[in-house]
């Protein structure tokens, strides 16, 4: 009965550790923050006992993945952990030895980044005794070391550009590396799905219309007449309009964000990108076909979702998950596809409006600035192409 008060008191759960560096021992809070701790922005899977991190950002089918894993979980006694909820702390899965291991590395010099706006650092930050500052590296926004460092066209970019007042002195910002970066996960082994950057960005701009109370998709059953068609090609047309393309690529302004479109290649960390970072790249396979029902509206076929279970087929290769659980719900339950093997399928008639949107006049300057921030992930891609699996 008590459990609901329990989890809310623990958003003050400070979850303090003595840790020892040098010959100094001192509490610390831990903070595994910003836009580099690339496990905790994207959703992440790990397997200890494989030593295995899984990264699926989202629009490459991470619902179904986490389906799947929890069923490789209860059917085969497995061990997969999706670092959300109450497992985001990495206090929940690994040991008390691990854990403290894992605070103490993090501590190190030059492991965490403060970013600011001071012209002059405050002098509480130059006191060795402040776990906050201690030991990082301290980085100015839009200095030269913080491009070189963290990149460029990054959230706060874009968002000193836009709302100047919010990043103005006063504001900073603790940024902590992928976990994969530690020596920790030195032995593991990390994957990183991807999907066709364009079509990744595609796809999480139909979700994140979906998110707005000016939702075109409200018209999605209207569109077999002219005057429907035209309320829902306006209504999308005017989202797209009136939405800067960096808020949906970019970030880095005040209240909801677009994290469904956000791109993979930025920030980097230590000069180095998502895809340079990760140490396998798995493609993301779809192929899922529509077919026309009787009111003449189109639905994915049951005859392709039968044929591919997309990004589950690669994991199944891979040995992170046992055919058996393919068997038993994408061959044996097709009736409910939805509920498991391809969930959060985009209906067709939204890709379909989307690309009519693609050739509007109206919007060719926005889509070529879309364009130009997906270009840095294909960019990115070029040069980490040899490190994708065949599966």
């Amino acid at each position: 009965m008590a459990e609901s008060l329990k989890s809310f008191a623990s958003f003050n759960n400070k979850n303090e550790i003595q840790i020892t560096i040098g010959n100094e021992t001192r509490p610390v809070s831990i903070h595994l923050d910003g836009q580099t701790c690339w496990e905790r922005c994207h959703p992440t899977f790990i397997s200890k006992k494989r030593k295995v991190l899984l990264t699926c950002p989202r629009k490459v089918g991470h619902s179904s993945i986490r389906f799947y894993l929890n069923a490789q979980n209860e059917m085969f006694d497995d061990d997969w952990v999706w670092i959300e909820d109450q497992n985001r702390h990495p206090k929940t899965w690994l040991t008390e030895e691990e854990y403290l291991e894992f605070v103490t590395e993090l501590y190190q010099p030059n492991k965490r980044v403060i970013m600011h706006s001071y012209e002059n650092i405050p002098e509480g930050w130059k006191d060795k005794s402040n776990s906050f500052a201690s030991n990082t590296k301290i980085l100015k926004r839009g200095s030269e070391e913080s491009k070189e460092f963290l990149g460029d066209n990054c959230p706060w970019d874009y968002g000193m550009k836009e709302t100047p007042r919010n990043y103005a002195e006063g504001r900073d910002s603790e940024m902590t590396p992928p976990f994969q970066e530690l020596d920790f996960f030195k032995d593991w082994t990390s994957y990183l799905l991807v999907r066709d950057p364009w079509e990744r960005f595609i796809s999480g701009l139909i979700t994140e219309m979906d998110n707005g109370m000016s939702c075109p998709w409200i018209y999605d059953m209207e569109t077999d007449t002219e005057e429907g068609w035209g309320k829902y090609y306006n209504s999308a047309k005017r989202i797209l309009y009136f939405c800067p393309p960096e808020r949906l690529l970019l970030g880095g302004l005040e209240g909801a964000q677009m994290n469904h479109t956000f791109v993979l290649s930025r920030p980097l960390w230590n000069g180095k990108s998502m895809y340079d970072t990760y140490d396998n790249l798995i493609h993301y396979k779809h192929d899922i076909d529509y077919t026309k029902t009787e009111l003449g509206l189109m639905h994915p076929s049951t005859d392709s979702m039968k044929k591919t279970a997309g990004a589950i087929d690669s994991l199944i290769k891979l040995g992170f998950i046992n055919d058996k659980i393919r068997e038993k719900y994408q061959q044996n339950q097709s009736h409910n596809m939805y509920s498991h093997t391809h969930i959060n399928v985009t209906p067709e008639i939204r890709q379909r409006v989307v690309e009519e949107l693609q050739e509007d006049e109206d919007l060719k300057e926005w889509w070529d600035t879309c364009k130009k921030y997906v270009q840095m992930d294909y960019d990115a891609l070029k040069i980490n192409k040899q490190k994708f699996v065949k599966t």
